[in-house]
């Protein structure tokens, strides 16, 4: 494999390689011939300070009608959520962040903010079963580890620890049916 970066180019060999690149792992396999249904989902979070940490809940919430989870994270409160699929886009849409306030002023009308939201948008990688793509691909030395949706950092540990299974010659526990083997 031919490595680029600012220091120039080097060449890595292995005797095995995982593609573990979320949304961007299609742009990597499309010039080896694999092409995977994986799509770029782009979601959206606000991370508010606040003057008090009680204020935050001390559990995660999921809003099931509008899809949002918030979070605690120390004296800060985390709204995440939302689906936008426009290529790999970045850009954050000021509609879908006001959004995200609006839902947090319905649910906790009482939260005190201090000062302005920081808000962030990241790209899911989404399969349309919403399953992930884990085992090897077409050529035997080359593994996929992605498609992880909203799940990625729930499943990471658990698919790693499959796909270590796999590479090794074991029967990953448990044994899940959409392993690539």
């Amino acid at each position: 494999m031919l490595v680029h970066n600012a220091a120039g180019s080097e060449l890595l060999t292995a005797d095995a390689y995982v593609v573990a690149l979320g949304s961007y792992s299609p742009l990597l396999l499309r010039p080896l011939g694999i092409g995977l249904p994986v799509y770029p989902a782009k979601g959206y979070s606000a991370t508010l300070r606040l003057p008090a940490a009680a204020a935050a809940p001390t559990v995660s919430l999921t809003d099931d009608e509008y899809k949002l989870v918030f979070s605690r994270l120390g004296n800060r409160l985390r709204v995440a959520g939302t689906a936008e699929f426009n290529g790999y886009n970045l850009e954050l849409n000021p509609v879908r962040c006001q959004m995200l306030m609006q839902r947090t002023r319905q649910l906790f009308p009482h939260l005190a903010i201090d000062g302005e939201p920081e808000f962030w948008c990241g790209l899911r990688p989404a399969t349309p079963s919403n399953v992930p793509i884990i085992g090897r691909s077409r050529y035997r030395n080359l593994w996929l580890n992605t498609g992880h949706g909203t799940l990625g950092w729930t499943m990471s540990c658990g698919s790693a620890a499959a796909l270590a299974d796999l590479m090794s010659g074991k029967r990953p526990e448990p044994e899940f049916p959409f392993l690539r083997c």
